[in-house]
């Protein structure tokens, strides 16, 4: 006879082994305490038989198979029979990714998690992109004060703090981190003032057609009245124009001089008539007496 021993706390099946016949009755056998000659159930990959209320019942075995858990994702595994993974705050189903919480007995991606993650992502693009700029005008804050930088250092030194502005702004604007727009990084001093100097060379040009070869004859005072005033206006145009590449905002909002205005001859005096001359009458003689 096949008998079956099971734990005696918990009912929990442990093993099958034949009977011993008894020797004070050779038509009985020995059955142990906690322990049933009941026909065990066909179990399932999933269950396991515990002995309760005097019958074999299936309860759920998950020993053995590698679980996760529903709060992080972290594999798991249940050590006993008899409990369900749910009990433990575990499920079969691997967590997709960190996208993912488990609810409702599923996992289903976290709207919350997926916006946190893609804020941590903008700002971290943002710390990159600052640090750089940073870098870029490192040292320089002192001495750009005190003027004592090249017009191309000058240059550098506005267009990295401007950047710098204009990345706090970005995360600053509505539709952040959902939305993000960066802004370029400053283009190079030649590219960003080539427009200005091309515009600068010109103005030049035409300010050395009334200047070039006549500054001994202005020194001298030998020019014809137009050419003396063609001189002197467009040489005080040309430092003008010189003086708009040293302003802060160059290359970026340049704003040129007006041009001199055309020379224009001194009015010629009006010729006034002669007027006959006015005698005074003669002075009346006094009559005699009589």
């Amino acid at each position: 006879m096949l008998i079956h021993q099971y734990d005696a706390e918990t009912g929990q099946y442990i093993s099958s082994r034949l009977a011993d016949p008894d020797p004070l009755n050779v038509d009985r056998w020995l059955v142990p305490a906690f322990s049933t000659v009941d026909e065990l159930p066909a179990r399932t990959p999933l269950s396991w038989p515990f002995y309760l209320d005097g019958a074999w019942k299936l309860l759920p075995d998950y020993r053995g198979r590698i679980l996760y858990r529903q709060e992080t994702g972290a594999p798991a595994e249940i050590l006993v029979a008899g409990t369900t993974p749910a009990e433990h705050g575990l499920t079969e189903t691997a967590r997709p990714s960190d996208d993912y919480t488990f609810r409702d007995g599923a996992w289903v991606i976290d709207p919350a998690i997926v916006a946190q993650r893609v804020r941590a992502a903008a700002m971290a693009e943002f710390d990159v992109r600052m640090a750089h700029a940073r870098a870029m005008n490192a040292g320089r804050a002192d001495a750009y004060s005190a003027g004592l930088l090249s017009r191309e250092e000058a240059y550098y030194f506005r267009a990295w703090s401007t950047y710098q502005l204009d990345l706090v702004r970005a995360i600053q604007r509505e539709g952040f981190p959902d939305a993000v727009s960066w802004p370029d990084e400053p283009a190079s001093f030649e590219v960003a003032s080539a427009p200005a100097m091309a515009e600068f060379d010109a103005r030049m040009a035409k300010a050395a057609t009334f200047t070039d070869g006549k500054a001994e004859a202005y020194a001298a005072h030998t020019l014809a009245a137009e050419a003396y005033y063609n001189y002197q206006a467009w040489s005080a145009y040309a430092e003008q124009c010189k003086r708009v590449l040293d302003r802060e905002t160059f290359p970026n909002a340049v704003v040129w001089p007006d041009e001199p205005p055309a020379y224009t001859p001194p009015a010629s005096p009006i010729p006034i008539e002669p007027s006959e001359p006015q005698t005074e009458p003669a002075p009346e003689t006094p009559a005699d007496p009589a």
